[in-house]
């Protein structure tokens, strides 16, 4: 981002790295799934498919496919 002054993202770096790689990773781990659920409303919301965020669907949908064709 460059809206941020470079004093302030020097900051929050240094904050950032003091923290445990556990931390961090749990952190992230947080962000990204927030992310995907905002997105994921979003696409609800608007009629949109879902495609990739909703990996359950799609692995439930592959295996009906797969056994039908067994079932041929």
């Amino acid at each position: 981002m460059t809206d941020t002054p470079k004093h302030i993202a020097d900051m929050q770096l240094k904050l950032w790295l003091q923290r445990t790689p556990g931390d961090r990773l749990y952190q992230s781990i947080i962000d990204i799934e927030t992310m995907r659920n905002a997105l994921r409303d979003y696409k609800i919301r608007n009629g949109l498919s879902l495609g990739d965020l909703d990996p359950v669907g799609d692995f439930l949908k592959k295996k009906q496919v797969q056994n039908e064709k067994k079932e041929d």
